[in-house]
């Protein structure tokens, strides 16, 4: 590099880090985080008839003015081709208690159109006892931790209104707090049942 060169780029860069925006405290500052603006807008709340407590999961969602649709274990042609056709208009966010099996396939066609789970819970249930086990951003485990601790019988119905009542939670909040991955590692019993919201 040639002296004169090297005396530009010297003076090129003194000048800029005069600039006011590039003080040492802004260039060492953290990327600011965004805290949630509202509720995330659920669109619909799918449910498993088979299920007791999905039955109750679906009538309290009912209650708290949410639109339900009953899945009977496995979506059909008819389910795929109208979910789809939704989606690629809408892109709103979905949110349900099924199975495994349904949640999969489920997720399959929305990430056709570009949305994907932020939270799962597994529930362990047994008679009216359950064990919870969350998956999703940091913000959404500590919510269903605090509400679903001691849920007792009315769990499903609580687990509902837990699920309409999220926060917002942006891109980067989610991706940097987010544990899904681990979700795929749990055993999980197939009857178990799995609370999910895709967004």
């Amino acid at each position: 590099m040639s002296t004169t060169r090297r005396a530009f780029l010297q003076s090129v860069a003194l000048s800029v880090c005069a600039l006011p925006s590039c003080s040492s405290s802004v260039l060492t500052a953290r990327p600011i985080v965004r805290q949630p603006t509202g509720l995330l807008r659920i669109e619909r709340v799918f449910f498993d008839v088979r299920q007791t407590h999905a039955l109750a999961f679906a009538e309290a969602a009912r209650q708290w003015g949410a639109r339900t649709r009953a899945i009977w274990g496995d979506v059909d042609d008819r389910w795929y081709e109208e979910l789809c056709r939704w989606w690629r208009t809408k892109r709103t966010p979905v949110a349900g208690m099924t199975d495994f099996r349904s949640l999969f396939l489920l997720q399959m066609m929305a990430a056709d159109a570009g949305l994907r789970p932020v939270l799962r819970i597994h529930h362990g249930a047994r008679d009216e006892s359950a064990a919870h086990e969350a998956f999703g951003a940091h913000m959404y485990r500590a919510l269903t931790e605090a509400r679903l601790a001691n849920g007792g019988g009315y769990w499903s119905r609580k687990t509902a209104r837990l699920v309409l009542s999220l926060p917002e939670c942006d891109a980067l909040t989610m991706r940097l707090t987010s544990n899904l991955h681990e979700a795929n590692l749990r055993p999980l019993d197939s009857k178990a049942l799995v609370t999910w919201v895709i967004a």
